[in-house]
């Protein structure tokens, strides 16, 4: 099989003698080039791998089949219904409660239908196949509305294999090449429908997950199968061979799970569907990374059960009036991100078409709002080839897609649009989980993504399309989410306090438990002090855990716990306690923290402990460049990247910012971030030491930045961590620290020399040019009205500078080595930057005759109307020009990137004789 056949890891398991199923015959190993695992480029068609993980779900291990012990039954108002096994509160194990039962399941469905019902008219109405062939699919849906009391991971598994149904069954395909699935998925159902298999689903909810992530990925093959069949045409592949292969690798991974389920047996291993995708043309597209979901978030197995069920209920809920949006909102600290993470974890292991995006507080100088939509279309395209054709095709009309800041015009054009495409190639539901969305910014900074989310809009969205947001009840999220009839609000805070104590006890109990001296009463005390906050809960178990205070018994610290006062709110207390252990009060060591904590909080996005400890030996006072550990190893209950030193120094809580930032909670330890001297010291003496000439070794300009096999590779191992991050953001520092001379000096050390260029190189590496124009007009506003010969040649370098950007960006940020071999030649002769450095650059080509002596006055064309220009206006925030022309046509442009946003606006019958931006430039008004 050469190197661009399907690639696919069929089984994976620490355990080698569980690598192949017992069955009679060995399972078909279909892999090919492992280096294109990651469905990276450099073939012509890639495979996005979604994964149903064991270990990663974090489930508890299953007993013997049918012995469950089932706890109190709750409802969401709080009434407890007693069995009569009720388990004694002392064992975890048997306090997680179980599924298992007849009854109805309600609304479990898609696309708008009943399962029991709509999927049997879609059965009835689908005349390829004969009866005989359908009756398993009829049978699985009136089977299905019999279940009830079953595991939330179970319910999701269930609802995803609804929607298969009712999508499977109006195939028409008969290609013999594909009868063999066909024939299996059918299997499947006549499976799911014996008595033993539904049972069973919530004991053995790990492989029925991964029969319907499997079956999913069956389903969409199917689905996509002649656009399949085209792309394998014109990619010259042998249609027989890769139809043949894809649906033996499907059958086999099908058949094996089934046999693993009737034999009770759970190999613990990754079970991988695999999509055919073809690749898409996205260089460019301007997307956030690191804000998916994160496995370590999830709630622990048996606890939110209610809650958890009634969002999967909303997901699969086939009634045509059901809201595309539930907002799930509460106070810090009660889990609505263990929830939305759960959810989106569960739903991706089942093989769904989804997407989560998480906020941070720490990750806002990034202006991830203006990248969400960007992202979760890519991670639509990564899990669906119907919506990845379709993304395709929206880019490729208007490339501006990729970069614009735009968010309504990304979310009609990279969402709303490509969704109504493809409306009924879908396999099952959409799911988009945005977590923490309060931790996005400002207002101003969500303005615009909130208005698209209550918009028409989205209200309109195909009715199996879901978008989960979970935040605190801020005033304008409040305000704009209650007031939209597409959202379903729901408030932790208004669950019952029996709920919110049973799932807290269950958490502590898993973490307390087996400590000598916590029994069922101290449990059970803690739990009732929490009130329902979990992150209290997580906090008392670090505190009370042996390690945390030296010499100090377990009751001493339980002792503690319960005796905190919880004047200022319950996280607070918990905050000064562990502080007040762990950073004793005397004033070097207060110095220290306040320095420290400081330098974390002020960094524009987090920073590992080496990289913290880099800079640090750059700030300007010697007594402050240690090695920060000493304070941070006894912080690790409120820190991650302290323990785990594989991830950034980062709060485990947002509100432990908020409680520092606040000194009329925090007291002795609370931080100022207001000064950034320390940070803009370290962030210029970097980049005076480190950059250099060809950073990465490039021997030719022939070859664009995108065409160096090894870039990424060079990137890693010549621009260490530091250097990126101080090349980055070293003005943003700048700009929150008061003048000052010595910061002047290393100003100047920089744009006033050669540096300025390598700068710029590793902007061009990094794929962030367009950031420079924001960098140094951030410069040009701290020395703006200071006096002195040395700051005004230092601003008129700052304007050549960004002149510069402005005119060869689009050829730098294609290939780093044409900054010196076509950008530096052709700056003017009379630019001061020009007469500082190519007397340094003697080896370079000369402009002999015709060079420009002065930067044009005109320094953008925007090019596009068919006749005159009559009226032009800037927006608000300076990013964006509208103009009105002859030809009848309003057009806006981007300003940064000298490219039209979107479509003209067309509707005038004469010529636009004005236009105009409104104040918070949603709107544009024209006048004709």
């Amino acid at each position: 099989m050469d190197s661009d056949q399907l690639k696919r890891r069929r089984f994976s398991s620490a355990d080698p003698s569980s690598s192949f199923p017992p069955s009679s015959k060995k399972p078909r190993t279909s892999l090919v080039n492992p280096s294109n695992l990651d469905g990276s480029s450099g073939s012509s068609q890639a495979t996005a791998h979604l994964s149903s993980d064991i270990q990663a779900l974090g489930s508890t291990s299953q007993g013997p089949i049918g012995q469950f012990q089932v706890a109190p039954n709750y409802n969401l108002a709080g009434q407890t219904q007693r069995s009569a096994d009720q388990p004694t509160f002392g064992n975890v194990d048997s306090m997680s409660p179980t599924f298992l039962g007849m009854g109805p399941v309600r609304n479990v469905g898609v696309g708008g239908v009943n399962p029991a019902t709509s999927a049997n008219t879609a059965l009835a109405e689908t005349q390829s196949f004969p009866d005989t062939y359908l009756k398993p699919f009829k049978d699985f849906n009136q089977a299905i509305t019999t279940l009830t009391k079953i595991h939330p991971y179970a319910r999701m598994a269930l609802g995803m294999l609804a929607a298969i149904s009712q999508m499977f069954v109006v195939q028409q395909t008969r290609d013999e090449r594909v009868s063999r699935l066909l024939d299996t998925i059918r299997k499947v159902y006549e499976f799911l429908t014996e008595e033993a298999t539904l049972k069973e689903i919530s004991g053995k909810r790990e492989t029925f997950a991964k029969i319907a992530l499997m079956t999913s990925g069956a389903v969409q093959f199917i689905k996509n199968y002649s656009a399949t069949v085209d792309f394998w045409k014109r990619s010259g592949k042998d249609i027989e061979y890769q139809a043949s292969d894809v649906s033996i690798a499907y059958t086999e991974a099908l058949d094996d799970l089934m046999q693993q389920y009737r034999n009770h047996e759970d190999r613990g291993v990754q079970v991988d569907a695999f999509r055919v995708l073809e690749e898409l043309d996205l260089d460019g597209f301007a997307r956030a990374r690191g804000v998916g979901v994160n496995w370590t978030k999830r709630c622990l197995d048996g606890t939110r059960t209610e809650i958890l069920t009634d969002i999967i209920n909303w997901i699969y809920d086939t009634a045509e009036n059901v809201p595309r949006i539930l907002w799930l909102h509460g106070q810090a600290g009660k889990g609505k991100s263990a929830i939305a993470h759960t959810i989106a974890l569960w739903f991706k292991s089942i093989g769904g078409v989804g997407s989560c995006f998480c906020f941070s507080r720490d990750w806002q100088a990034e202006h991830l709002e203006e990248q969400l939509i960007r992202t979760v279309s890519w991670d639509l395209a990564e899990r669906d080839p119907a919506f990845r054709r379709a993304l395709a095709d929206a880019v490729a009309k208007d490339d501006v897609l990729k970069t614009t800041s735009d968010i309504a015009l990304q979310w009609k054009r990279l969402i709303s649009e490509p969704l109504h495409k493809i409306a009924g190639h879908l396999v099952g539901n959409v799911l988009v989980v945005v977590d923490a969305l309060d931790e996005s910014g400002a207002e101003p900074s969500r303005r615009h993504l909130l208005s698209v989310l209550a918009s028409a809009q989205t209200a309109e969205l195909p009715r199996n399309v879901r978008i989960l947001v979970t935040s605190r009840s801020l005033p304008d999220i409040d305000d704009v989410l209650n007031a939209a009839q597409h959202v379903r609000s729901t408030s932790l805070d208004d669950v019952s306090a029996g709920l919110s104590e049973r799932d807290v006890r269950l958490y502590i109990m898993k973490k307390m438990g087996r400590l000598r001296g916590v029994g069922p009463a101290v449990v059970h005390g803690i739990s009732q002090k929490a009130e329902g906050l979990f992150e209290w809960a997580r906090l008392a178990c670090e505190f009370v855990n042996p390690g945390a205070v030296k010499n100090v018994s377990v009751k001493e610290r339980v002792d503690n716990v319960m005796n905190l006062r919880s004047g200022g709110g319950l996280l607070d207390a918990m905050y000064r306690a562990i502080l007040e252990d762990s950073i004793p009060k005397d004033e070097t060591t207060l110095t220290q923290f306040h320095s420290v904590m400081q330098q974390i909080m002020s960094a524009l996005e987090p920073l590992h402990l080496n990289t913290l400890n880099k800079m640090r030996s750059h700030f300007p006072d010697k007594e402050d460049r240690y090695d920060i550990i000493a304070i941070l190893e006894s912080m690790a209950p409120l820190l991650g990247g302290i323990t785990d030193r594989s991830g950034p120094v980062r709060p485990l809580h947002a509100s432990f910012y908020d409680f520092l930032m606040d000194r009329l909670r925090s007291g002795v330890y609370c931080i100022d971030t207001s000064d950034g001297r320390d940070m803009a010291f370290a962030t210029l003496q970097i980049l005076h030491d480190e950059l250099q000439f060809n950073i990465c070794g490039l021997e030719s300009s022939y070859l664009a930045n995108a065409e160096v096999p090894d870039l990424s590779k060079r990137i890693k191992e010549n621009i260490p961590h530091h250097l990126t991050y101080s090349s980055r953001f070293w003005s943003q520092h700048l700009q929150k620290t008061p003048f000052d001379s010595e910061l002047v000096g290393l100003v100047k050390a920089i744009v006033g020399s050669e540096k300025i260029l390598f700068w710029l190189e590793v902007l061009s590496l990094l794929g962030m040019v367009g950031k420079g124009v924001d960098a140094l007009s951030t410069v040009a506003t701290w020395l703006w009205g200071q006096d002195g010969f040395d700051i005004k040649y230092l601003l008129a370098l700052v304007e050549d500078g960004i002149k510069l950007i402005g005119s060869f960006g689009s050829v730098i940020v294609q290939s780093t080595p044409h900054l010196y071999a076509s950008a530096l030649p052709f700056i003017p002769s009379n630019a001061l930057l020009s007469m500082m450095l190519l007397p340094k650059f003697t080896r370079l080509a000369r402009v002999a005759v015709g060079g420009l002596k002065g930067w044009p006055v005109e320094q953008l064309l925007l090019q596009g109307h068919a006749s005159p220009v009559t009226s032009v206006a800037f927006s608000c925030d300076g990013k964006r020009i509208v103009s009105g022309s002859m030809d009848k046509t309003v057009r806006v442009w981007d300003v940064e990137g000298g490219m039209q946003v979107g479509s003209p606006l067309e509707g005038h019958t004469d010529k636009v004789d004005s236009v105009a931006f409104s104040p918070d430039g949603k709107r544009i008004v024209s006048g004709s």
